[in-house]
């Protein structure tokens, strides 16, 4: 089974046609369409379900669990979410440069559900919390906050997450659009459509995250929210590598940074 093969920064028409999983010219009466393409939206609902339904709630869990002050906690949280936004770079580079874009999405999901795992272990394990703090000892500041070991697997969870996360955010929507042919008027009219459903994926995954995820932790448990979340990803990893024979996929052809590295 052949799914990728970089050959560098080529051009042209060729280059750039449509494969199957096997490495040949993909039919189209076999392959994408919105069958292919539905598959990764499921991937992409997956991946906002889970990002959302930790940071928007996760800095009440840092404050009121782990006993953290407020601008820490906050602290934490941006520097979360800024570093899956950055890892978008080396996601778009690795999937244009080397892995094309199935790959990176398809690696990237599965490093994000061990970090959500990691996650559901790091809230649930009782050895990896502070001893619980009456309201009395927070209002005079006295509870004891959670140690740097107590951390370190909650950290590096948030940090698995985000370099998954950013692999998928970088390449979801492009891989999408690769399961349509813009030579072919009706496949490149589906493609507009299907920009619009991914938008509106992403925010039903976002309104599903605000609404069910953070009353499931903060009434019923943290490992239950985020248990729920690792789950959903990975049912979409499932999914998204079940559907393989049905994708079309597009060479590497090579990242516009590579070039410019050259260039320097």
């Amino acid at each position: 089974m052949v799914l990728v093969a970089s050959n560098g920064e080529k051009k042209g028409t060729e280059d750039n046609a449509a494969v199957d999983f096997r490495g040949h010219p993909a039919d189209k009466t076999k392959s994408g369409g919105w069958l292919a393409a539905g598959l990764i939206l499921g991937t992409e609902l997956a991946e906002r379900i889970c990002v959302m339904g930790i940071s928007m709630n996760l800095v009440t869990y840092l404050v009121g669990d782990l006993h953290l002050h407020s601008a820490s906690s906050a602290t934490i949280v941006t520097n979360f979410m800024g570093t899956l936004n950055l890892l978008g770079l080396l996601g778009g580079f690795l999937a244009d440069a080397k892995l094309g874009r199935y790959l990176t999405v398809a690696i990237s999901a599965t490093i994000a559900t061990v970090g959500v795992c990691m996650l559901t272990l790091a809230t649930t394990i009782p050895s990896m919390t502070p001893p619980p703090c009456s309201e009395v000892r927070r209002q005079h500041h006295q509870c004891i906050q959670a140690s740097g070991k107590q951390l370190s697997l909650l950290f590096a969870a948030l940090y698995t997450i985000a370099l998954g996360g950013g692999g998928i955010k970088s390449n979801v929507s492009g891989f999408g659009s690769d399961q349509f042919d813009t030579n072919d008027p009706k496949e490149e009219k589906n493609m507009i459509f299907f920009f619009n459903r991914f938008y509106f994926f992403i925010s039903i995954g976002s309104l599903f995250s605000v609404v069910v995820l953070v009353y499931v932790q903060d009434n019923i448990g943290r490992g239950w929210g985020y248990g729920i979340s690792a789950g959903t990803m990975l049912v979409a990893v499932g999914i998204l590598l079940c559907g393989t024979p049905l994708y079309r996929f597009k060479k590497p052809q090579g990242s516009p940074l590579t070039i410019i590295w050259r260039v320097l």
